[in-house]
């Protein structure tokens, strides 16, 4: 019992200690995050383009990804640049930010296999992926709360992604495995995605030069690879089905898989959660 009265005397105890610490008014500031959450692929192309490949539908599937990122900026504080003492807008920060992280695209191809719809399934998996942008802020009530919109880009630097297929008729059989990225793909293919993140997050001061940061973030990113990548196997299936519909008529052309597919996206809707120590500069 007495183990119990010394926890509680020591909770509160930190409790009026966090009190009494103010959070972060002005200044440089570091952040370094790690954030947590779900990343949902949301593909876009074209009905004569799926056509061209041999598909009818494509929809996207659900992943998890993490990743990490190191944040620096100033705090403007409203009494000094905004004259607004005592007021619920508190001030105003500007951030560039690096970050590494995992990457994750999923789709879902319908296709007809001896006459019967196939649902194929594909989920890629890429790390690293870089991040680099910029984050405004606006700070409430005296710096605890802060909501920021901030712009970017990602890169995929992985050059042997790794990836799950499998369809629901068992057509073609389930596969693991990498793919390679040769110099051509390096060459031609863009690894290059632009995004725009909403972010919410509460800044808990633990020391003077001190905070833990607890947030919560959405962000849409947009990315056009510009060429279609498909694993051996699945790839092989494509090419013969291209080619047996080209030699009887059916098709106009066959299946080339460099040649660019304009109106293909693959876009992503990630959200998660954030975690964070902050440093005063």
């Amino acid at each position: 019992m007495k183990q119990y009265k010394h926890i509680v005397v020591l909770l509160m105890s930190l409790l009026l200690i966090l009190g009494n610490v103010s959070a972060f008014e002005q200044g440089w500031v570091l952040n370094m995050k790690a954030n947590v959450g779900g990343s949902l692929t949301i593909p876009s192309i074209s009905k004569s383009d799926l056509a061209y490949l041999g598909a009818n539908k494509m929809e996207g599937t659900l992943g998890f990804v993490a990743s990490g990122k190191a944040e620096v900026g100033y705090i403007f504080d409203a009494p000094t640049y905004f004259n607004l003492p005592d007021h619920d807008f508190s001030g105003v920060g500007v951030f560039g930010y690096i970050g590494v992280g995992e990457g994750f695209a999923g789709q879902v191809s319908g296709t007809m296999v001896a006459g019967e719809q196939v649902n194929v399934f594909m989920n890629i998996y890429y790390t690293p992926v870089i991040s680099l942008g910029a984050t405004g802020k606006a700070y409430f009530f005296k710096n605890r709360l802060a909501v920021g919109l901030s712009g970017g880009m990602k890169m995929i630097a992985d050059t042997t992604p790794s990836y799950e297929q499998y369809d629901d008729k068992d057509a073609l059989g389930a596969e693991v495995g990498t793919i390679i990225v040769d110099a051509w793909m390096m060459k031609n293919m863009n690894p290059f995605a632009g995004s725009i993140e909403l972010l919410v997050e509460y800044n808990v001061p633990i020391l003077p030069t001190t905070e833990l940061v607890l947030g919560g973030y959405t962000q849409f990113n947009i990315f056009k690879p510009k060429y279609i990548t498909m694993p051996p196997k699945l790839q092989a299936s494509a090419l013969q089905d291209a080619e047996k519909q080209y030699k009887e008529g059916n098709r106009s052309e066959p299946l080339d898989l460099r040649k660019p597919i304009k109106s293909y996206f693959i876009n992503s809707f990630d959200f998660g959660l954030t975690i964070a120590l902050g440093f005063k500069l």
